[in-house]
């Protein structure tokens, strides 16, 4: 007797979890060129890739939180390169580093070629803004949550003046909405991290690759409707459930 009643326990219970609705998280890749939307919870993982803006200073080796946006030339080069893949070609990425140098008004930067000169001409072109709000406006306004990952150059050495170093690199930064509505944001093509070592560069970055993960609320089993009401399939349901918590209890008390 006992067994069957711990059966239909279980089984009452059973019925209660089916009917509860759960939280999963959803994740889905959008362009890297367009805003997101991030539900109250939610949060974006943002891979980007970023140029030195200071010609004749150290690579950096750890970058700070984005605290800006590059002049709109700087920009309209930078998303030339973006959509012409450039990074992918570390010779052509070189080059295309010789442009933005020469836009950032260097004095003694390598004039390079035919890439370096597509790069300075498309600075007259500044990118288009998407619909939403900056992640620096929304960081500064306290709605969401930044937090720095990975940061690495991309490729080898290669010689720049009288030194060899690095030029660009690739990273990853976390933003996560802290407050309680739905905000629709976006990484402005020339963001800028500081380097954390004084006297090193400032990197112009664009973003690559946008995960983004919102939490969202699963819809609950329903019940066999028995009656007029949802409501009253619940008050049977507990009713029962009480009864049959009495009696095992009367009965393990006459034992």
């Amino acid at each position: 007797m006992e067994i069957r009643f711990s059966r239909a326990i279980a089984g009452l219970m059973l019925l209660l979890l089916c009917s509860m609705g759960s939280t999963v998280a959803l994740a889905q890749t959008v362009s890297s060129t367009q805003s997101f939307t991030l539900q109250p919870g939610g949060s974006a993982t943002i891979t980007y890739e970023a140029y030195c803006t200071n010609f004749g200073l150290k690579f950096p080796t750890v970058l700070q939180s984005p605290n800006g946006v590059a002049p709109d030339n700087l920009r309209g080069a930078l998303a030339y390169i973006q959509q012409n893949s450039i990074s992918g070609d570390e010779n052509k990425a070189l080059d295309a580093q010789y442009g933005i140098w020469q836009l950032s008004g260097a004095t003694g930067s390598p004039a390079g070629g035919t890439t370096a000169q597509a790069v300075v001409a498309a600075a007259r072109t500044p990118p288009a803004t998407p619909s939403g709000t900056s992640v620096l406006d929304a960081v500064k306004a306290g709605q969401v949550k930044l937090t720095l990952g990975t940061w690495a150059p991309i490729g080898n050495p290669v010689p720049i003046g009288s030194i060899s170093d690095h030029f660009y690199g690739r990273g990853n930064l976390t933003i996560q909405n802290t407050s309680q509505q739905a905000l629709t944001l976006y990484m402005p093509v020339g963001t800028l991290f500081p380097p954390n070592t004084t006297g090193e560069q400032t990197m112009s970055a664009y973003a690559t690759n946008v995960q983004v993960s919102n939490l969202q609320a699963t819809q609950p089993q329903q019940l066999p409707n028995t009656g007029d009401g949802g409501g009253e399939s619940w008050l049977l349901l507990a009713g029962a459930l009480a009864l049959i918590l009495a009696g095992s209890g009367l009965r393990l008390a006459r034992r």
